[in-house]
């Protein structure tokens, strides 16, 4: 991938704001130069661009489209494809709550500066989707912020199928010229002037299982994400063992010292370096295990024992354990 900022964006999301620059009748290559974007990198999987360089081109297409539901409109052009692989894993969710703990967890692959910005709050009647930006050192454009939710709402619709809708939105923005659209849009009740950007959801919608959940498929996909994080972020030490204890578990040898070694650390570096994260290799691998499993159980076409033999452990009963311990019920009670 093309080397970047300390903040970068994938590009294939950056590619719905050059199409709708383009089917709005601008020059989008112009305004990619104005930018100091290399139009070229859209064409790259995977490729990344400086988020301040991505600031300019939503500030210049705003100001060449004067259309201020313009977030709206970029959104209208997604496709899976548009947030690369988590796209497919969050097509193959088993729910929305699934689908939403995904982009939380891999929000830097989408865009770097947004960690810990998306968040969930969950309570008996209330299931929201906030962005906060006060935990950046930089003021996010709204108008990308809103694309940013509408996304969400379209990958929702798709997922979920008719019948979806959200209980209520909130924007930072004031009452805009297009509100009957804005609010068309989202088809709920949208406060203006808030303090922060967010999306409220009915909890039993987001528990809903999805029609097109597929385990294999969020396995798969998932990995990609992760290995390209690690290779983006050789400093990300818990994502680059994570990805190492992956591709071994079904192995049955996980050696914290050989995983060091693979990502060019010493053992008692690879102790430090979790250690400040209130982590062991112990707690890590535990941890992978723990994600990995209930997506192997989910998949019908893999009995527990293979289930067992894929997660590493020597014996299924010592599988069946583990598992109760993590959710609460045997993998065979989970799977129903």
């Amino acid at each position: 991938m093309p080397s970047s900022t300390p903040n970068s964006i994938i590009a294939s999301w950056v590619l719905l704001i050059a199409r709708t620059i383009d089917d709005c009748g601008h020059d989008s290559r112009a305004l990619f130069r104005q930018a100091g974007l290399d139009y070229s990198h859209l064409n790259e999987p995977g490729a990344r661009y400086s988020y301040t360089a991505v600031y300019r081109l939503w500030e210049l297409a705003a100001a060449s489209i004067p259309d201020p539901c313009l977030g709206m409109r970029v959104a209208s052009l997604w496709h899976p494809t548009t947030i690369h692989a988590l796209g497919y894993s969050w097509m193959a969710s088993y729910n929305l709550d699934e689908a939403y703990r995904r982009i939380v967890r891999f929000g830097r692959f989408l865009n770097s500066a947004t960690n810990a910005v998306l968040k969930i709050h969950e309570s008996e009647h209330a299931y929201g989707l906030l962005l906060g930006t006060s935990v950046l050192n930089h003021e996010a454009p709204q108008v990308g912020q809103e694309a940013g939710l509408a996304l969400i709402l379209n990958m929702s619709h798709a997922a979920y199928g008719t019948g979806f809708r959200p209980v209520s939105v909130s924007v930072r923005r004031a009452l805009p010229d297009c509100v009957d659209r804005f609010c068309g849009f989202f088809d709920a009740p949208v406060d203006f002037l808030q303090d922060r950007n967010a999306i409220w959801f009915d909890p039993a919608q987001v528990q809903e299982p999805l029609a097109t959940a597929n385990p294999e498929l969020v396995r798969i996909n998932d990995q990609i994400v992760i290995d390209y994080l690690a290779r983006m972020d050789s400093n990300d030490v818990v994502t680059r063992v994570r990805s190492k204890i992956t591709e071994r578990l079904p192995t049955g040898r996980i050696d914290e010292a050989e995983i060091a070694s693979a990502i060019n650390l010493s053992q008692r570096s690879l102790q430090r370096r979790l250690g400040e994260q209130d982590l062991s290799f112990v707690r890590l691998l535990e941890n992978t295990r723990r994600d990995l499993s209930r997506e192997y159980v989910r998949d019908p076409q893999r009995s527990i024992n293979e289930v067992a033999y894929l997660l590493g452990f020597t014996e299924p009963g010592n599988f069946s354990r583990a598992f109760k311990r993590w959710y609460g019920k045997t993998p065979s009670e989970y799977r129903g």
